[in-house]
């Protein structure tokens, strides 16, 4: 990821009210991480695991905060039990952004079959979310989800392709 799109992102993260973020270090996600951390209107707690970050923003937002979680996919699959059992069934809004492998031209076949599953998962959770293809995408995408995470008291999820990212 650039830095001028990790930029972009957390400029959007905050014009749409997200004041906590918890995150994976991944190094796909390398430098909204580090922007993140550097960030002063958005309080950012890395996490050793993705579904410890699910937990943290739910108290989060019970704690009068606007979370959003950072990830790739693979740990969006790992993080799906809590998902369901810590936000969708009491309603606790939590912005996703994961970081989407598999796509054409993924070499790992491992990454492929994680790709495959992410989508479907998401459906399964009944989970709203939007596929950014391109970084012109980004603000407005993240704007939307976040209005629709806390009018509808879910998750929503915008899965952030190898195009978006770059």
């Amino acid at each position: 990821m650039q830095p001028k799109v990790a930029a972009e992102i957390i400029s959007s993260l905050k014009e749409a009210g997200v004041d906590f973020v918890a995150s994976l270090t991944e190094a796909n996600l390398h430098e909204l991480i580090i922007g993140l951390g550097e960030e002063r209107g958005i309080e950012h707690v890395p996490v050793t695991r993705e579904e410890e970050g699910i937990g943290i923003c739910a108290g989060a937002f019970l704690g009068g905060k606007r979370p959003a979680m950072v990830m790739m996919n693979a740990g969006f699959l790992l993080a799906s039990n809590a998902l369901a059992t810590v936000c969708i069934h009491p309603g606790i809004p939590v912005l996703l952004l994961i970081g989407h492998s598999g796509g054409a031209g993924e070499e790992n076949p491992g990454h492929a079959t994680v790709g495959m599953l992410t989508e479907p998962v998401l459906q399964a959770l009944n989970i709203m979310y939007e596929k950014i293809g391109r970084v012109e995408e980004l603000r407005r995408a993240i704007l939307d989800a976040q209005t629709l995470a806390r009018s509808s008291r879910r998750p929503v999820a915008l899965l952030l392709n190898k195009e978006a990212l770059r």
